[in-house]
């Protein structure tokens, strides 16, 4: 290879070395331990839009002190069913700012796993896989989005590895309110029996 070319080379791939530092979203550390799945213990399930024809499921956790509410999707058609969350998140909250900031994070996201697939070699799994995670712990309450990877013995999906993609501070309120909303509709209930589902919040 010429001198010229093996330069331009080393240059690119420099150009190209932050971007790549910068996918995975760095947690501070006052968030760090209520993302730690270790310690993480399912409470209730619900799989979205039904077991029998499930793109994802929504999960209730115990972090230590922190409460969870968790989106698991793991489908061929990632972009279409984030477009219906998003459709929700509107009517749910029309013009809230906070809202606003999680749908793009949402799509953003989305766009970035889809970039991701292997788009000249046969995959035998193609589903895109993505987590959002709603947490009130004790002092905060934030969003984390990502993607993961899976296993499913028996059918049950479990997940071996998390990456974390986008963090978001919105309002306590707004963390705590879809939290009830996003279990509500998951689990088919009404808002009075959200409270006994989730517990009391820290």
């Amino acid at each position: 290879m010429r001198t010229g070319h093996l330069l331009l080379l080393v240059f690119v791939m420099f150009l190209a070395w932050p971007s790549a530092a910068r996918a995975q979203e760095v947690v501070p550390a006052r968030l760090a331990p209520w993302l730690d799945a270790t310690t993480e213990r399912v409470v209730e399930r619900a799989y979205v839009p039904s077991a029998e024809s499930k793109v994802g499921e929504v999960r209730i956790l115990r972090r230590s002190q922190a409460t969870v509410v968790e989106t698991l999707l793991y489908t061929k058609v990632l972009s279409r069913v984030v477009g219906e969350i998003c459709k929700k998140e509107l009517a749910n909250w029309p013009g809230n700012s906070d809202a606003a900031r999680y749908i793009e994070m949402l799509e953003r996201v989305q766009k970035q796993i889809w970039s991701r697939l292997p788009t000249n070699q046969r995959v035998s799994d193609r589903r895109q896989k993505l987590w959002i995670d709603f947490v009130v712990a004790p002092g905060v309450a934030f969003i984390g989005v990502g993607a993961f990877e899976m296993e499913e013995p028996h059918g049950e999906v479990r997940v071996k590895r998390r990456e974390l993609l986008a963090l978001l501070e919105p309002s306590p309120e707004y963390v705590r309110r879809n939290l009830r909303l996003i279990t509500a509709d998951a689990f088919h209930i009404e808002d009075a029996a959200v409270g006994p589902l989730l517990g009391p919040l820290p």
